[in-house]
């Protein structure tokens, strides 16, 4: 009886170590389960880059100067005012332009009230060279905003303008010598005074 009363206890125990290893394994392989899970999700990471953007400014590109002797002119007579694109073709040779780079001719109409200076892209410099050329001549000078087509012949169109010309009734100029010719020929005329009657003497 002793040894049946001994062995009871021990199984118990055993049962219990038994359970307990079992839940602890349990635990252990959920732990395992859960830390593989873990390693394999993708971590976020909320990582805050600085981004700098540098504004870098175009570098002035620098325009070939463009010599005044090789400008292309054209200067059309805007007012009919005879000899007005030559005053204009002088102020610009003693400019420094060339003559032979200089071209006059008439406008269709002689209406222009205003002198206009025209030109090809990039040659704002001229443009403006040529208006302090012309100010003391003209009183008004206006730059045109258009600019000349590429093809155009010339580089720059001054167009003289101001005191609309009127055209002046011609007035006869006498050439040579004149010379007076008498064109009445004087005849003289006879007037008869009366004529004595003689009577006989007794």
């Amino acid at each position: 009886m002793e040894e049946t009363a001994f062995q009871y206890p021990s199984r118990q125990n055993k049962g219990k170590n038994i359970k307990l290893a079992i839940i602890m394994g349990v635990v252990v392989l959920m732990a395992g389960f859960i830390g593989i899970l873990l390693t394999r999700q993708p971590k976020k990471e909320n990582v805050k880059t600085d981004i700098t953007i540098e504004k870098k400014e175009p570098s002035p590109t620098t325009k070939p100067k463009i010599e005044k002797s090789s400008v292309k002119i054209q200067v059309v007579n805007g007012t009919g005012t005879p000899g007005q694109a030559g005053v204009v073709v002088k102020a610009l040779e003693d400019a420094g332009y060339n003559s032979d780079n200089i071209k006059t001719s008439n406008a269709e109409k002689f209406d222009n009230a205003t002198t206009t200076i025209n030109a090809r892209a990039d040659f704002e410099e001229i443009v403006k060279d040529v208006k302090d050329v012309l100010t003391p001549t003209f009183e008004e000078i206006t730059i045109d905003s258009s600019i000349l087509d590429i093809e155009s012949e010339f580089d720059i169109i001054v167009v003289t303008g101001g005191e609309i010309f009127e055209a002046a009734t011609p007035t006869p100029s006498v050439t040579g010598s004149t010379t007076l010719t008498p064109s009445s020929t004087i005849t003289p005329t006879l007037t008869l005074s009366p004529t004595p009657s003689l009577t006989p003497i007794p």
